[in-house]
């Protein structure tokens, strides 16, 4: 009996006893900081094999600016999420990120808020359209609106014409291999998270919907 129960006590330990799989994996680190790609080996579900960034390098978001979305600057959310090589995507500092088009994402992409307070908010939201392995965890995604009739870019060899959007929180097309954890989603013009045409190996975990009726 004594065993069994010193057995309990260090399982409890190890979990730091929240009771959530997905933080216990990452949070009881207290470094966890600087071992940020770690969050991709604690998925769960359908979408658990999602890697995001995983294999590649840190990328800090510095520019809260939207200005041009088929010329992104160096620094912004937009110019990260569609590069060609895998990025595990962070924030500089608290942001409020104003979109004018979609943020259409390229494959192998992690956005990451934790550490700070990000929205994407009051503009378009995001895009996962034929992409794969996309982690987005710790934004607040709320009042998206419906944009389009635009031209975007969604690699750095590719920008096209994007006809009108829905006002998604998260619209995922023909995707694969998506986790979407610990984000705040409320009041978008339509879904808050949509998964339409065959997207599949999906894990929407933690999330808070609000002030939503569809």
């Amino acid at each position: 009996v004594m065993e069994n129960g010193t057995r309990r006590r260090s399982l409890g330990y190890l979990s730091c006893g929240t009771g959530n799989p997905i933080d216990d994996c990452w949070r009881c680190d207290p470094n966890w900081a600087n071992n940020r790609q770690r969050l991709a080996d604690c998925g769960i579900g359908f979408g658990s094999k999602a890697i995001g960034g995983r294999d590649g390098r840190i990328y800090v978001v510095t520019d809260s600016s939207d200005d041009d979305p088929v010329n992104p600057r160096p620094g912004t959310l937009r110019y990260a999420v569609i590069q060609d090589e895998p990025l595990w995507i962070v924030f500089k500092r608290d942001m409020v990120i104003v979109l004018k088009e979609e943020l259409i994402m390229n494959s192998y992409k992690t956005i990451d808020g934790r550490g700070a307070n990000v929205h994407i908010s009051n503009g378009a939201c995001i895009t996962v359209q034929y992409v794969t392995n996309i982690i987005i965890h710790g934004i607040h995604i709320h009042d998206c609106k419906p944009t389009g009739n635009a031209m975007v870019r969604s690699t750095p060899r590719h920008y096209g014409w994007r006809t009108m959007a829905d006002g998604d929180g998260v619209s995922i097309f023909g995707s694969s291999h998506i986790w979407v954890d610990h984000c705040s989603f409320s009041n978008c013009a339509d879904g808050l998270v949509d998964a339409v045409i065959a997207s599949t190996a999906i894990t929407i975990s933690n999330n808070y919907f609000t002030h939503h009726d569809k």
